[in-house]
């Protein structure tokens, strides 16, 4: 006997209602085809995260200026970098990656604090192929003059950013 068990989830149609969860490995093809066999009804890929994006950003720009400061060449010198390959570079990739191997849903997931995190990566995610967009809001509320409405309030601005700026499930 064959049980049925399709159903929808964020308007996916879902063969079944297990979903892979977010964890590191699902980043991975070959992990997202294992969980596939085995049933799942959609995949939740690990999130990409702003801090990390900027992170990158510092250090190189950290690197490039090495230096200047000792060497008065090195003022008007600037190395040729072909191509710098990010987190997010990385993330969009894995993605393109895990839909040509996979026909289930892949859901990604993004976790960022500023319009400049979520609206541009958003729509990257987006153009890489997944079929929906998990959000995680995550910020320390240590502004005193800022009262948990005007939280709530920032969050909300964020989140119709990313709203009118993909077509994907939200």
């Amino acid at each position: 006997m064959t049980v049925d068990l399709r159903t929808s989830y964020l308007g996916l149609d879902l063969r079944s209602p297990i979903i892979a969860s977010a964890a590191p490995h699902n980043g991975e093809p070959v992990t997202a085809g294992l969980l596939e066999r085995a049933g799942v009804g959609a995949i939740v890929l690990p999130s990409l995260f702003e801090e990390e994006i900027l992170a990158e950003e510092i250090e190189l720009d950290r690197v490039l200026d090495q230096g200047t400061e000792q060497f008065a060449e090195a003022l008007d010198y600037f190395p040729a970098i072909g191509s710098v390959m990010g987190a997010a570079d990385r993330y969009v990739t894995s993605i393109e990656r895990i839909k040509a191997q996979v026909s289930v849903p892949v859901i990604a997931s993004l976790n960022a604090s500023t319009p400049g995190g979520w609206v541009p990566y958003a729509r990257r995610i987006e153009a890489a192929g997944a079929d929906a967009l998990e959000l995680n809001l995550y910020h320390m509320t240590a502004d005193p003059s800022r009262d948990a409405a005007g939280n709530d309030a920032m969050d909300l601005e964020l989140i119709a950013a990313v709203r009118a700026a993909i077509t994907i499930p939200l």
